[in-house]
């Protein structure tokens, strides 16, 4: 049977971040789930989900920020505080980017 083009680097690139995922803490990993079943969402949003304050989120997803994993996704408007908050979404280039770090 032919393997198709790039189905070895894909294999890699999929195994680099299942490497960088089981190093997360419990906290990081569930805020990650929440961003990658709800995105583009928000660190109030996620705390909500989380059943946490949002001060207890935002320390969690710039860690994610930093390991490439998540990314900004645009703003919106809080509708607790009113004001301008940003949305978050998973890199898709994160996969990749795991395997040079």
């Amino acid at each position: 049977m032919e393997v198709r083009e790039g189905y070895y680097s894909e294999q890699i690139r999929d195994e680099a971040l299942q490497s960088i995922l089981d190093t997360l803490g419990e906290r990081q990993k569930a805020v990650y789930d929440i961003i990658a079943k709800w995105q583009p969402i928000s660190n109030e949003r996620i705390a909500e989900h989380l059943g946490v304050y949002p001060h207890q989120v935002t320390p969690r997803t710039l860690e994610l920020r930093e390991l490439g994993l998540v990314e900004f996704a645009g703003d919106s408007v809080s509708s607790i505080s009113n004001r301008k908050i940003s949305l978050w979404k998973i890199n898709p280039d994160g996969k990749q980017l795991s395997l040079f770090s």
